[in-house]
């Protein structure tokens, strides 16, 4: 399948529904070139184990890009160390465009802040923000008696060490854990409870308290009863969520917007970054594509070309190291 890249067009995606700008761009280019891939299966590699919402994402946007892109997509999940053990070992992986990371922003600029790895999205070449997930959400079980985060916080100063909050070390659930203890004046026992869905099942098996865990993690736990959300911490509500509590309202620095990133090993042809966007934002104006961020992210289509995705992962890397002096 030949492929034509854009080798100098950008896009104003911002907060704008997904490919607002990027076909403009195309257009507005002088300079293409063509690009004959792919030939051969892609492989992605995602961050995080199956059964948390990073895996989810990143199978869902590979099913998408099969039916754009001509090829099957293999997707390897290569959980560890908050989606260390993964970046580590694929960031410096073939060049030939035939190699992706998938994860999300909190991992990847959270284990540049804690110092679980000494690199960031600067390692590599990034190639799209390609969704918004649907919220950090302080969550416990649905019999725990407190009905906002103003209430567990109280409760944890009122039994210092009593309240088991599990985090996964290094990303950015242990840095809400930190953030709430240095700003908000938590008093939590902080565990090592691993990624989302280990962490789910450690609250609903009474291993832990609380937690933060996607909304979409713990969704189907909501709404049957077992377990109940405080709060997002979210910057504001999800899209499709809007009378959502925010944490900012109690803490206000906790603002942590977590993104679904898709980057490939330092060195990889600029076309062939261009080319995979460019299917990548086709593939974030779909109809089918706007289903299912609407009804596991609870966010409506967030797809950005990569001059913003750059931009973004910036601003992201600040807000992440604004937080070192608290970890």
């Amino acid at each position: 399948m030949t492929l034509t890249a854009c080798s100098g067009g950008t896009s104003s995606a911002g907060s704008a529904p997904a490919g607002s700008a990027g076909g403009q761009a195309a257009s507005a280019s002088s300079q293409t070139a063509a690009v004959d891939w792919p030939k051969k299966t892609i492989n992605f590699y995602c961050t995080h184990a199956s059964g948390g919402d990073t895996d989810y994402m990143a199978r869902k946007l590979a099913s998408s890009l099969e039916k754009v892109l001509g090829v099957s997509i293999a997707v390897t999940s290569v959980g560890g160390s908050n989606g260390a053990t993964c970046t580590t070992q694929y960031k410096d992986g073939p060049t030939d465009g035939y190699t992706f990371i998938c994860g999300n922003t909190a991992a990847l600029c959270g284990n540049k802040a804690t110092k679980l790895v000494d690199f960031g999205y600067e390692a590599f070449e990034p190639v799209a923000i390609y969704g918004k997930q649907s919220g950090e959400n302080i969550v416990t079980r649905a019999d725990a008696p407190y009905t906002n985060l103003k209430e567990l916080i109280d409760a944890s100063k009122k039994k210092p060490n009593s309240i088991k909050f599990g985090i996964s070390t290094g990303g950015g659930v242990y840095i809400e854990s930190c953030v709430l203890k240095n700003l908000g004046g938590t008093q939590f026992n902080v565990v090592e409870a691993g990624d989302g869905a280990t962490r789910l099942t450690a609250l609903l098996g009474g291993e832990i308290d609380c937690t933060s865990l996607p909304y979409s993690t713990a969704a189907d736990y909501i709404k049957s009863g077992k377990l109940k959300s405080l709060c997002t911490v979210m910057s504001k509500a999800p899209d499709l969520m809007p009378d959502q509590e925010c944490a900012s309202k109690y803490v206000p620095q906790l603002k942590i917007d977590t993104e679904y990133v898709i980057l490939a090993p330092k060195n990889t042809n600029s076309a062939l970054l261009k080319a995979m966007n460019d299917a990548i934002l086709k593939v974030g104006q779909s109809d089918d594509w706007k289903k299912i961020v609407n009804s596991y992210c609870m966010q409506n289509p967030y797809v950005l070309n990569l001059q913003d995705t750059l931009s973004n992962l910036k601003e992201q890397d600040n807000l992440y190291m604004s937080y070192q002096p608290y970890l």
